[in-house]
């Protein structure tokens, strides 16, 4: 799907408990999760709307890709908590 003024998407694929993949002007490269031991787990669900939410502030900062993927992670591992 083009972007208006010749931009470039940044895709985001979350994947449970591996890690996530970002897809950028056509290199993909993986970002780690923070695991929790299964004691800690109480729901997954919203998880990946988590890591969204977290991934979309940092980038609202303007912050690195890797930066990026590490507070969706953080917000991830904290709401299924």
């Amino acid at each position: 799907v083009p972007m208006a003024k010749g931009g470039h998407r940044t895709v985001v694929i979350t994947q449970g408990g591996d890690p996530a993949l970002v897809a950028f002007r056509g290199h993909v490269t993986q970002h780690p999760i923070i695991m929790l031991p299964k004691e800690k787990l109480v729901d997954t669900n919203g998880a990946g709307d988590a890591y969204v939410g977290g991934f979309l502030a940092a980038l609202s900062k303007d912050l690195p890709v890797d930066e990026c993927c590490k507070a969706g992670a953080y917000s991830a591992s904290v709401i299924v908590q």
